[in-house]
């Protein structure tokens, strides 16, 4: 969400924690996050874990706090106000107690502001010149501690979220996509829809606010990532002086993990949609990160195969000519990941197309489908996006860092991701093609103008393998 859209209340009571915390000289020693990583970190007292990433290409700081909320914690009560926990988080504070200080002290330190809510993830990120890292960091603690959650801002924020609504449920495939959510989620799709739903949003009150933050928003369920021209040490021990007075609570999991998904049932979803060309989509249950090893590294692997624009997958579908494009991923997730299969074929050739991308997808479970090279390829790309998404730090840390922190339970996962990848083998994903996709129920779906759908044949026999 663009800066102007983000919103946030928090009260603080930091300035009692400032004058009874003092500054320490002598932090732990960090502990390197991996060798030749470019981190290091420590964990406060209270459970809060610090991370740093130093990179001296720009003199600014990013200071990210990385909370395990979103989508994945909230019942249908709940849908969608991890996501208003966001917007009500640059405000008004105890330290700032009113949002014309807050934005004041905003322009005093030059900062830029963001966030965003996930299935598996929130956070919330400053960007600011690196000589103001320690007001920075100070301004930070001062947002995540005590929220303020003032009533008239909560007001106006629910309609902000609305508005998004609003914008999303313009777009041409919004009706699509929310109805094969619930196909493939059900009957905890509040589970997976960050955006929430507009009746719950509506009618959300202080008191949940204070709910979600007594529950998720605790040093022990959280990280606090700083990026750019900054020392470790210094960060570590501006951490201790602004961040140590957080009061540890509760561990909020396995209390409030989710509850696990039901066997999915194949189900054809037509929806229309204003689109000049047919949409097909395919959705399966995938496997969970840290429950299904090595699966998740098997479909990072088999699917970076199968997207190269000189696969066989590819030429048989896009260069033939029967759709114009198509991808078939798999998205990491503690809580059940998703594979799924985007198309947009040309109208008259989409039953076709369909029929080509189960036979394609039946031949993966057989040798020979992918060469061997196919395979060392695609260790080599993933193990250049390892080096390359660090070339921009900002997004290395707000995306990558923040991402496996809170959906693998910390960095260890990612560190090890490459020499997971290596030892992945052919047989491994012809196993994986028919253990969680061929002759496995999925969600169908198809969206197109009303005219175009009236003249497609696309069945519930289409979801028979």
């Amino acid at each position: 969400m663009k800066k102007n859209l983000l919103r946030s209340t928090f009260a603080l009571t930091l300035a009692g924690v400032l004058t009874t915390v003092p500054l320490v000289a002598d932090p732990p020693d960090p502990k390197p996050v991996g060798e030749n990583q470019p981190f290091k970190s420590m964990t406060l007292d209270n459970g809060l874990e610090v991370i740093v990433i130093e990179d001296y290409t720009v003199p600014l700081v990013t200071i990210d706090i990385a909370v395990r909320n979103g989508a994945f914690t909230e019942p249908d009560e709940f849908a969608g106000l991890s996501h208003l926990y966001e917007h009500m988080f640059f405000k008004a504070n105890a330290v700032y107690p009113s949002q014309e200080a807050f934005m004041n002290r905003v322009k005093e330190l030059g900062v830029s502001y963001n966030g965003y809510t996930s299935d598996e993830l929130v956070n919330y990120f400053f960007t600011l010149p690196s000589g103001n890292l320690k007001e920075g960091m100070e301004f930070m603690a001062a947002a995540i501690m005590t929220p303020k959650f003032d009533p008239d801002e909560l007001v106006k924020e629910r309609q902000v979220v609305l508005g998004e609504f609003d914008r999303n449920e313009a777009q041409p495939q919004f009706v699509l996509r929310y109805a094969l959510d619930s196909a493939v989620w059900m009957p905890y799709v509040s589970r997976k829809q960050p955006l929430g739903q507009r009746h719950v949003i509506n009618t959300a009150t202080v008191e949940k606010m204070a709910m979600i933050q007594k529950r998720f928003y605790v040093p022990n369920n959280s990280a606090l990532i700083v990026s750019g021209a900054v020392n470790a040490d210094e960060v570590f021990q501006y951490a201790m002086k602004y961040l140590s007075g957080w009061e540890r609570g509760a561990d909020p999991f396995p209390t409030y993990d989710p509850p696990k998904f039901p066997s999915l049932e194949s189900k054809l979803v037509i929806r229309e949609a204003a689109v000049p060309n047919a949409l097909v989509r395919m959705f399966w249950h995938g496997p969970s990160v840290l429950k299904d090893e090595p699966n998740p590294y098997i479909a990072d692997i088999l699917f970076t195969m199968v997207n190269q624009p000189t696969s066989r997958f590819y030429r048989e579908l896009v260069d033939s000519g029967l759709v114009t494009n198509v991808y078939l991923g798999y998205q990491s997730a503690r809580n059940t990941g998703e594979i799924a299969l985007y198309a947009t074929a040309i109208p008259e050739k989409a039953e076709k197309a369909l029929e080509v991308i189960k036979r394609e997808l039946q031949a993966m479970t057989k040798p020979g489908y992918f060469t061997d090279e196919d395979l060392e390829i695609a260790k080599q790309i993933l193990a250049d996006n390892r080096v390359f998404e660090r070339e921009n730090i900002y997004n290395f840390t707000i995306r990558t860092v923040a991402f496996w922190w809170s959906v693998a339970g910390g960095l260890d996962y990612y560190e090890g991701l490459n020499e997971h990848y290596t030892k992945v083998s052919q047989k491994q994903t012809q196993e994986f093609v028919r253990n969680f996709i061929v002759g496995k129920p999925f969600v169908l779906g198809v969206g197109a103008k009303g005219e175009v759908l009236d003249k497609l044949n696309i069945t519930s026999e289409d979801l028979k393998w």
